[in-house]
């Protein structure tokens, strides 16, 4: 579909618009990549404390055990 070309006074308003559903996206890019490195920082958190779990009950079973 065409549309007939924007008068000169309206090619302002039209060029803001594009700026901001530029902008929405490059948010919308933004937060699924901080919700991505929010998911691995916490697998990777939850994977080093069960290490450090398994270690020290390792280790308090040689002490102990």
């Amino acid at each position: 579909m065409t549309y007939p070309p924007l008068p000169p006074a309206g090619r302002p308003l039209a060029a803001c618009f594009r700026q901001v559903r530029q902008r929405e996206r490059a948010l919308a890019t933004l937060r699924g990549f901080r919700r991505e490195m929010e998911a691995r920082t916490c697998d990777r958190v939850r994977r080093e404390t069960r290490l450090q779990l398994q270690a020290m009950r390792q280790l308090l079973h040689a002490l102990c055990g």
